[in-house]
Formats: C-alpha cells, structure tokens, sequence
C-alpha cells in the first residue's frame, strides 16, 4: 500500500523507549519537514523513514543511536517510522517524510522514476541474505543443495537475485540443478523447511541468529560469502530536504557514527541496547551483532556502487546506469 493511500499517521511508528522495549504506537501529530524545528541549536524534530526497521540488522545503529542518547546528544528527537520494502521506503521519503534509510537499489529504481532523492551515506555494506537448513538436514554447504528446493521470497526480490547469484558462483544453475520455490516472507521460508517442503530456506539476520538459536539450524552459506562488494542499505534524502535541512541530517550521520563505533568498539554493550530495542535475547543479538559488525559504515566504494547497479540491470529494475554524480553526495557527511 502506498504513503499516499495509507497516510502519514497511519503507519506503525517504532521507537526505543524507557528500558529499550520496542514501543509501537499509531502516530496522532506527527511532524512534517515543513513544521519540525531546524537543525543546529535549535535540534530537529520530525519522522524518519526506514525499511525493515525491527526485523533487519541494518538497523541496529538507528536502534543504539536512539536509546544509547546519540540523537538527544545532536538535538534530535525522531520517530522511526518502519516501511515493509526498500521502493516503499524511498515513497514515503519523497512523498513528504524527507529522509530515511532504504536498500540502495531502490534509490536508483527511484530516482530513474523522476524522484528527487538523493543518497547522503551508506549504512550497511553486505549482502544481507542469508540460507539455512534444519540441524539435521542432509545439506551442510551450498555444493550439497544439487537436486534440492530452495525457497525465497518472490521474484525480482532481494532473496531471489541472491540465491540465482551465489548458485551461479558455486557451479550450480537454478532450474537445472536445483529448484527455487517462492514462498513469502523470511518466516514463511522457514516455516516450509520445517515442514519439509523445501530444503533450506532464506533468511536474514538477526532472524537468523534468533532461528539457529531456538532450532539448532544451521546456516548453510551467506549471500556476502559470495558478494564482496555491496551497499545494502543507505542513507537517503530528497533534495529540498537536504536544502532546508542540512544540518539536521548531518546531526543525524554524527549520531548514528557513534552507533557504528559502539558496535566496532564494545560489541557487548552494543548488542545489550539492541537486543532490549528488538526483544531478543543478548546472546542472539550478540551473535548478530558480531557477524555483521565489519558492515557498518557511512562511506562508499565505487565497487560496491556499481555492484549494485550492475544488479539492478540484471534484474530488469534499472534500463540505463544512473548519473551517480547527480544521486550520490559522497562527502555530505565527511
């Protein structure tokens, strides 16, 4: 469904509160660009869009900014508002949020659509698509998935693209030597392994954490095993926002530094604050943390740009490359 159908106040708002514990509440007064306060010293208070928002680890720096005092610290109050899907995320962004925090390749898909957003920093820099098989499965690494049914999510996603590339990369062509089943969500996916439907399904983390945790699952390969260049999710703006607010974004870039140094620096506290923001339990948000903590960053490498292009043009979601010049502000935040 789309911002413009659902309205603004609508959507399912998430935020840290007293203790970490996820509050969600349905928004009654929220603030648009055009009513919340500058950036500088007078702070900024307003809504922030981000896709995935409690079910991704790319958002563990919003979730620890928020709660570990980052944001206050700026003179920022916002209110994370979560968004299903990365083309979702940059809607709403456009059609009045401001900024937020989508998958990259939706930007681009955006901005070849006539949107004006632009991306100000990246986020998270590695595939984020993980596969995982019941403990007792017959599959222990991706060569043993030959004859087998992987289950993803719907064709063109993020799950299907990851699964149809790393196969390639091991040898393996999807269709001929194993079938790819779409299925739906991440716990959809899982449900049908565990109803032997399928082999192994897709997953990500921290669910994939949380999932080995409680199961014993295993998790068979990751997608970054494969991609080493990549930009998952990142920083995004339409370009009257980044005018009229710029200083409020780069407030928001400083804090959610922090984040990303609390994560490279003391991975205990970190995973503490997240774990309480989610509801998991610290060993699993721990175990998380840990594996994606090289992947945080706000900067960009060109290989990691172009592999993500490159994907979007495989997929039929980009028909030109884009003007990265004219989307990407590579120093904003520097």
């Amino acid at each position: 469904m789309s911002l413009d159908a659902f309205g603004r106040r609508g959507f399912i708002k998430i935020s840290a509160a007293a203790g970490g514990a996820i509050f969600l509440s349905t928004a009654t007064g929220c603030a648009s660009a055009g009513n919340s306060a500058m950036g500088g010293d007078a702070g900024y208070s307003g809504d922030v869009a981000i896709t995935g928002l409690a079910s991704l680890i790319h958002s563990a720096p919003f979730f620890i900014a928020e709660a570990e005092g980052y944001y206050a610290d700026e003179g920022l109050t916002l209110e994370h508002i979560q968004f299903p899907g990365g083309l979702d995320t940059v809607r709403g962004i456009e059609s009045g949020i401001g900024f937020g925090t989508s998958s990259t390749i939706p930007v681009f898909i955006g901005a070849e659509k006539g949107m004006n957003v632009k991306i100000i920093g990246n986020t998270y820099t590695a595939a984020s698509v993980d596969f995982i098989a019941l403990p007792d499965s017959p599959v222990n690494s991706i060569e043993d998935v030959r004859g087998k049914k992987i289950a993803v999510s719907t064709p063109g996603s993020n799950s299907s693209y990851f699964a149809d590339r790393t196969l390639r990369e091991a040898g393996i062509i999807p269709g001929k030597d194993v079938e790819l089943i779409s299925v739906g969500s991440a716990s959809d996916s899982w449900t049908a392994v565990s109803q032997k439907v399928v082999d192994v399904a897709w997953t990500a983390s921290p669910l994939s954490e949380k999932i080995a945790a409680e199961s014993g699952a295993k998790v068979i390969w990751r997608s970054r095993d494969f991609v080493t260049d990549w930009s998952d999710t990142c920083l995004v703006a339409t370009g009257s926002f980044i005018d009229e607010n710029t200083e409020a974004l780069k407030s928001w870039g400083r804090a959610l530094k922090k984040a990303m140094d609390l994560i490279s620096s003391d991975l205990d506290k970190a995973a503490s604050t997240y774990g309480k923001a989610i509801g998991y339990q610290p060993e699993v948000a721990l175990e998380a943390l840990k594996n994606s903590q090289q992947f945080f960053s706000l900067d960009f490498t060109d290989a990691q740009l172009a592999a993500v292009v490159a994907a979007g043009k495989a997929q039929g979601q980009l028909t030109k490359d884009p003007n990265m010049d004219a989307i990407v502000m590579r120093s904003f935040l520097s």
